[in-house]
């Protein structure tokens, strides 16, 4: 199969906004014949015609019109996946949580650390809790939100109740499930003992899970955090899940005020009374 070097993508992209290799050159502080070169490249790496001459400038042929359609896309996902796995710099947090953490929780805490720390910029890394626990491990992580198992030095926020939820009320035999690793996945198959289930969808991240449950697909485990998603109701009749733990850890760079603010505010969000300064687990 083809592949696309990103360098001579963005120089056609550049050609398509700027409607010609002069203009687009001068935006990438590049020469027109390296800009040309770029695209001469490109045309050997996929095996096709992108544009073609036209009067002093250049059209694009139905192919060219196909890859520009897509390179803008393309260029943003790399672009993206570039900062997100870029060391911090210095005027850099990284909240990283649990992407069941994502709607109703992870706004509270990035709202508090952005009104403590105005001179530091933000990044937000939503994953899975296992991976939540590796950027912790690896110190990269400044202010991490985990459930079920922590990471060394976590402190443990509330229990965080898990709840079966489906189109109806009704208990169904299929279930969506996210892929593992998956922090409340084995709990929740675990409680429903010898009922007969199976597993109809496994998917990958949070927005995948509830379009497919609102699809019908069948029913999911979720923590109870927020309000019910839209248009899905709780599951009745089945036995209880047990609750999964919430837990915050936080770098070297989030001093001790700061870090019990955070717990404060997750426990509040949660309805919890708070107890004051939390337990640290020492793993």
């Amino acid at each position: 199969m083809p592949t696309m070097d990103i360098t001579p993508l963005r120089s056609f992209s550049a050609v398509v906004a700027f409607s010609g290799v002069r203009r687009a050159a001068e935006a990438l502080h590049l020469s027109p014949g390296a800009v040309t070169g770029h695209l001469r490249r490109l045309e050997r790496e996929l095996g096709v015609r992108l544009v073609t001459p036209q009067g002093r400038g250049l059209t694009l042929t139905s192919d060219g019109e196909e890859l520009a359609l897509r390179a803008r896309e393309i260029l943003q996902q790399h672009d993206d996946a570039i900062r997100a796995l870029s060391p911090l710099g210095s005027d850099e947090i990284l909240v990283a949580a649990t992407e069941h953490a994502a709607e109703f929780l992870v706004p509270t805490v990035v709202s508090l650390v952005r009104g403590r720390l105005p001179s530091r910029s933000v990044r937000l890394r939503l994953t899975r809790s296992a991976h939540v626990r590796d950027l912790v491990h690896d110190n990269r992580a400044d202010i991490a939100l985990m459930l079920t198992r922590p990471a060394r030095g976590s402190t443990r926020i509330a229990p965080v109740p898990l709840q079966w939820f489906a189109l109806d009320e009704e208990p169904v035999s299929d279930l969506v499930l996210f892929t593992p690793p998956c922090a409340v996945r084995h709990q929740a198959i675990a409680s429903l003992g010898s009922r007969d289930h199976r597993v109809a969808a496994e998917c990958g991240n949070h927005t995948s899970v509830l379009g497919a449950v609102r699809a019908g697909t069948g029913m999911t485990p979720l923590p109870r955090i927020g309000p019910t998603p839209d248009g899905l109701r709780e599951v009745r009749g089945l036995p209880e899940i047990p609750p999964v733990g919430l837990y915050i850890a936080t770098s070297e760079r989030i001093d001790a005020t700061l870090r019990n603010e955070v717990a404060a505010v997750l426990r509040t969000a949660l309805g919890i009374p708070n107890s004051g300064t939390a337990r640290t687990v020492m793993l």
